[in-house]
């Protein structure tokens, strides 16, 4: 059992922690890579290290005590207006179409009701799946000029993981476009000309 993150697992946290819950994130880890030993601890530890966030912060810290500590039962006169009744919406509930940042992506509510991944999704893969359906996969959208507010469907493209993960492990991004996709080509023509030569070697 291997205990050393490869750069394709990296890759995959950069590209699915982000708006996920960590132990949503987690166990689809262990179902992507069943052979690798570590826990959840160990997990965000390793984000934290390569500076992956999930946005997401609104878990109560260990050893703080909660406000209303002992108040059980405790009802202030007139606060009875103000109670939540049976059957009503949060007003903080965000609706449809609602938007927020999350490590620099834009989230989208797309549902109201399932889990936070299910209710959100990203919006330049939205937007990319409006033109071209759904995104392959082992595939990721991705933005070709690397502004990540700018949702024109000509700045998007869908490439390869093992292609994305390249790019981040050898540092290959470019705000240019051109230079982006020439990268993009070199990467795909490089892994072909690997397999190939992998086939020929066994044969």
């Amino acid at each position: 059992m291997s205990r050393k993150l490869s750069p394709k697992m990296i890759n995959w946290l950069e590209e699915n922690v982000p708006g996920r819950p960590w132990k949503e994130t987690f166990r689809m880890f262990k179902q992507e890579f069943p052979g690798f030993e570590w826990n959840l601890d160990a997990m965000k530890r390793t984000c934290y290290k390569h500076g992956i966030r999930n946005g997401i912060n609104a878990q109560f810290k260990k050893g703080n005590e909660a406000w209303n500590k002992g108040m059980k039962g405790l009802r202030f006169p007139g606060s009875e207006k103000g109670w939540f009744k049976k059957g009503q919406k949060s007003l903080n509930e965000k609706p449809l179409g609602s938007e927020y940042k999350c490590d620099g992506y834009t989230m989208v509510k797309v549902k109201t009701t399932g889990t936070r991944y299910e209710r959100w999704k990203l919006k330049h893969v939205l937007i990319w799946e409006k033109y071209n359906g759904p995104v392959p996969k082992n595939s990721v959208v991705t933005f070709l000029d690397g502004n990540r507010d700018n949702f024109d469907i000509n700045n998007l493209a869908c490439i390869r993981k093992g292609v994305n993960s390249v790019l981040n492990t050898k540092k290959l991004r470019s705000q240019n476009k051109e230079i982006f996709e020439a990268r993009v080509a070199q990467i795909e023509l490089d892994q072909k000309i690997k397999k190939i030569t992998k086939n020929l070697g066994s044969d």
